[in-house]
């Protein structure tokens, strides 16, 4: 396998580069306060997002939305390269955001050139070149801008890869809208006509979670969300996503986020708006 992972030193930009051989599929927690872009050079890969799996094939970008749960899954087909781009807030270009993350393809005559500056970026944060952070926010403002392009005149609505994935999405997105409530995966099973081992066994397969982590992932990415908007007290936030005693909310969201529920309302506010680019592993 090759690997590459630089980061500006400002922590606005982050590339990570991967050629791997074999099968993978990302076993992470993922989703950051930054902005995702996603480029496939060769390869065929799932992506989940949300409550949706995406089939991702070379040549193709995913633009992820900040805060946005996703994890990449293999398809069948060994092998894949791709460089991930995690940006801040900073490094965004000035044009309108596509309405949702998802996948885009660019038009036949210009992927030629998004591909040349995602080789770029990869090539440039390898080096040590005067000015190195100011250029890779340069190419990545190029990228984006011709990505947002793309997305604004051809949006690429790409069904689910099967009719299985498709009922996984209704779940996923099912336990979005209800995640306030109590969700135990027998009760969800009863819900969509098959059995807890059948939905337990298969919401893994297409999404890369298992049930009762992603309810509880729902659960902290809204809870991430009050603390950054709202002065609502612990004890209120913990009720309003479902999870129970504020005791039980504070170890939760200590052993997803790393750090306690008032050390991450106070991180984000200082930060501001601006946020920082997350990690990749895919």
């Amino acid at each position: 396998m090759a690997h590459h992972q630089f980061r500006t030193d400002d922590g606005a930009i982050q590339v990570d580069y991967t050629k791997r051989i074999g099968y993978f599929t990302m076993d992470e927690d993922h989703a950051h306060e930054g902005y995702e872009l996603y480029y496939l050079f060769e390869g065929e890969r799932d992506y989940f997002i949300r409550d949706r799996t995406y089939r991702v094939r070379a040549g193709e970008f995913v633009f992820i939305e900040k805060g946005e749960l996703h994890r990449t899954l293999d398809t069948g087909v060994p092998d894949h390269e791709r460089v991930v781009l995690n940006f801040a807030e900073s490094a965004m270009v000035r044009f309108p955001l596509p309405t949702e993350s998802g996948v885009f393809r660019l038009p036949p005559q210009e992927r030629w050139k998004g591909e040349a500056l995602a080789r770029e970026l990869i090539d440039e944060s390898r080096g040590e070149a005067p000015g190195r952070d100011a250029m890779l926010e340069a190419l990545l403002k190029q990228l984006l801008l011709l990505v947002f392009r793309a997305a604004a005149e051809r949006p690429i609505d790409e069904a689910a890869p099967s009719a299985v994935h498709r009922t996984m999405s209704e779940v996923a997105a099912y336990v979005g809208e209800r995640y306030a409530e109590p969700l135990l995966l027998k009760d969800v099973a009863e819900r969509f006509f098959v059995s807890p081992y059948y939905l337990s066994r298969k919401f893994k397969a297409c999404t890369g979670f298992g049930f009762a982590e992603y309810v509880q992932l729902v659960r902290v990415r809204e809870a991430q969300r009050l603390l950054r908007e709202t002065n609502l007290k612990m004890i209120d936030i913990a009720e309003r996503v479902g999870v129970g005693p504020a005791a039980h909310f504070h170890k939760l969201f200590k052993k997803v986020c790393g750090c306690s529920p008032l050390q991450y309302r106070k991180g984000r506010r200082a930060a501001g708006p601006a946020g920082s680019a997350g990690e990749a592993n895919r």
